[in-house]
């Protein structure tokens, strides 16, 4: 065998045999599973979804003091990145226009605090949410801060968790000077923003 055909294969990680799914309840908060001993990371926050018809609500609980923050180069610093696929279209392997990247920073930088980013084929381009439509709670203490954050059902094109009942969804906490944590997909390994179908499912109940 090739040693140097070898050398450039990606490591397999244990996620890589699992396609991650779990149970949401429409208007009942759900902490997210920490993926990140799949992932061979150390873990420093936790976030929970709250579903509803008119909105989702995420809440991240970051066991680290925040340090800084940066835009448009928010992965160098203390960030949130959401990735959602209203309709969980896992044969597509692409963005298609039922999926979104949402940056959501602590601080507000260069009048940005959070903004959907999300890069669509051209045949799927869509207006992007009105970044003053979200809103971002953030509470600091000494040693971690948490971010409250609403998105609408207007920034979410293909929300209708009466009609569909699932949701592709995944996340990157990113933080100043560290490695960053993921939940079921690492970007060491995978671009996110081009693999949704690798995204966890969430099924909907009602």
């Amino acid at each position: 065998m090739n040693k140097t055909f070898l050398a450039d294969l990606e490591p397999l990680q244990p996620v890589n045999f699992f396609n991650l799914e779990l149970e949401g309840r429409l208007g009942k908060e759900f902490l997210l599973p920490d993926t990140s001993f799949l992932l061979g990371e150390t873990p420093f926050g936790e976030i929970a979804l709250l579903l509803q018809k008119e909105a989702i609500i995420i809440k991240a609980k970051v066991h680290k003091p925040f340090e800084e923050s940066f835009y448009p180069a928010y992965e160098k610093g203390d960030s949130l990145e959401l990735f959602f696929d209203t309709r969980d279209l896992k044969t597509a392997g692409f963005m298609t226009r039922f999926c979104h990247h949402f940056v959501i920073l602590p601080v507000e930088v260069e009048g940005v605090m959070a903004r959907e980013i999300t890069r669509f084929r051209t045949e799927d381009v869509h207006s992007l949410c009105d970044p003053a439509e979200i809103e971002v709670k953030t509470d600091f203490a000494s040693s971690s801060y948490s971010l409250n954050i609403y998105l609408p059902v207007s920034c979410l094109h293909g929300y209708d968790p009466l009609s569909f009942h699932r949701l592709g969804f995944t996340y990157k906490l990113n933080r100043f000077r560290g490695e960053p944590q993921h939940f079921a997909l690492s970007s060491h390994f995978y671009n996110i923003v081009q693999h949704p179908s690798y995204w966890a499912s969430i099924e909907i109940k009602s």
